[in-house]
């Protein structure tokens, strides 16, 4: 039995937590919550916050942890990389390549010198005024380096308002300094990959549904499979394989968001983890290769089984992953976890808020309520999903239905 410390214990992590215990080890969660998801599950938890390295290598040595792991989020993954090395425990990724996963700044350095396809950039500080973005053209994109979870970033139609709203994008951030891209009217996919011996297997295509906010952009309603670009595969294929050695990425786990619009493929993001799409429930069906168990056991030092890496998706696989958002209000009554999971199609399913809880603004992943992931090899997952939203409610104290409407096929561009 080895004891695994786990960075996160969101619904996004439950299933590592539950995965660690079936392979009969101990898990150790770190989180700065009272009682996240995963508490539940594991044999400690410390609460700690996952960004702060230093406490989570106590810890680490406290705990006598054999490896650390994540998924789901992007910023943990520093905070693993800095323990694995602080401890001397195994990992799939140096500590350079984490940094350049998870610091905006050192990720597009790392595109550019790898001829990446990106979009044009430049980095904005307090202090700076708006000549500080002359080379580039409105409308942009701005964005903390160290976000996630689509927080502090907005579209914004001049430089002079890109400047006027820096404080704001960095109040979500640790960091000094903003990131600040043109902005390339596009759809977005995520590719879910396996780095295996300098190899960038892509596991799955999906298009990114967006919620159509003109301000606050990239927040994700819905992950739709198989992707609407599917034929352009071997592009996609090629520019991971691109992003993957631009990292420093040999082995584990790759999530890239690529942009598709008029002017070609555009890598936009990549990290190294299992995406926050719960991309570990359906992998495994539409591609034969468990992401998860690969990735725990190289956590671990172990090696994977690898034998399904390389062969093509089955084609007849349809998935869903829908993000459910609410209108704003008072949580009264919600249809159970357990009544949903038997819906037809559903793979997974939780909730980020329970009853009494007050519903935020729909402005990044914080305001999400919950997640269901759907596959089906009928063809017929536009109805499937169409039922769920007909059947679920998330009611206020009135009886009305607060949960916003999704579907299987809009995208929003």
């Amino acid at each position: 039995m080895a004891t695994v410390m786990l960075l996160g214990g969101s619904n996004a992590q439950v299933s590592a937590a539950r995965h660690l215990k079936a392979m009969g080890h101990r898990a150790v969660l770190v989180d700065y919550l009272e009682d996240p998801p995963a508490k539940a599950v594991c044999d400690v938890h410390v609460r700690a916050s996952t960004f702060d390295a230093d406490a989570c290598i106590r810890a680490a040595r406290e705990h006598r942890v054999d490896g650390v792991f994540t998924l789901g989020t992007d910023q943990p993954v520093f905070t693993a990389a800095l323990v694995a090395d602080a401890l001397g425990l195994p990992s799939a990724i140096s500590v350079d390549t984490a940094r350049k996963a998870t610091d905006k700044r050192a990720m597009k350095e790392a595109f550019r010198r790898f001829s990446v396809p990106h979009a044009p950039y430049a980095l904005l500080k307090p202090g700076d005024g708006p000549e500080a973005l002359s080379r580039l053209e409105p409308p942009l994109v701005l964005k903390p380096v160290d976000s996630q979870g689509q927080r502090g970033v907005f579209k914004l139609d001049s430089r002079e308002e890109a400047v006027s709203r820096l404080p704001e994008a960095l109040s979500f951030s640790r960091a000094g300094e903003a990131l600040v891209e043109q902005y390339c009217p596009s759809t977005e996919v995520t590719l879910s990959c396996f780095a295996w011996e300098g190899r960038a297997h892509v596991l799955s295509l999906t298009d990114r549904q967006l919620v159509d906010d003109p301000v606050h952009l990239g927040v994700c309603r819905a992950h739709r499979y198989p992707s609407v670009h599917a034929a352009r595969f071997s592009e996609f294929q090629a520019l991971a394989e691109r992003t993957a050695e631009a990292l420093g990425v040999q082995r584990g786990p790759l999530y890239i968001q690529m942009l598709v619009g008029d002017g070609g493929i555009l890598v936009n993001e990549a990290a190294c983890r299992i995406g926050g799409a719960f991309e570990d429930a359906f992998l495994p069906r539409i591609s034969g290769f468990d992401i998860l168990d690969a990735s725990l056991r190289l956590a671990l030092g172990g090696e994977p089984d690898v034998r399904a890496l390389g062969r093509p998706p089955e084609g007849d696989w349809q998935v869903s992953v829908q993000m459910l958002f609410c209108r704003p209000g008072v949580v009264a009554r919600v249809t159970p976890v357990d009544e949903v999971l038997r819906f037809p199609g559903v793979l997974l399913a939780g909730y980020n808020y329970g009853v009494g809880s007050r519903l935020p603004k729909m402005e990044n992943a914080v305001a999400r309520f919950g997640h269901c992931v759907l596959a089906s090899r009928g063809g017929d997952m536009a109805d499937r999903v169409g039922a769920l939203y007909r059947a679920l409610r998330i009611e206020d104290a009135q009886g009305e239905n607060l949960l916003l409407p999704g579907s299987y096929d809009d995208l929003t561009r």
